[in-house]
């Protein structure tokens, strides 16, 4: 006997398989794409985020918004380029 119910189940099982698959694909794509990104430590990593998470954060919700503080350059030459202008 034919069922279409069951038949639409196993075509809806299918395509949320393929959906789950397509997901967790991207996900480690992502995390690997994150791993390349050159940073010398962790405090590095960690204030890149907080700064990442206080320019995302909405204000007027109760929250404060607070000014983004961006990391001082390395190198010599580039604190002298700072300084001459």
């Amino acid at each position: 006997m034919f069922d279409p119910v069951s038949l639409w189940m196993q075509s809806s099982l299918v395509w949320i398989k393929i959906f789950k698959q397509q997901q967790e694909m991207y996900l480690r794509m992502l995390g690997s794409v994150a791993q390349s990104f050159p940073h010398e430590n962790a405090a590095e990593l960690s204030r890149e985020a907080e700064a990442l998470k206080h320019t995302l954060t909405p204000a007027g919700r109760g929250v404060e918004a607070r000014p983004v503080s961006r990391p001082a350059p390395k190198s010599a030459a580039g604190t002298k380029a700072l300084a001459s202008a």
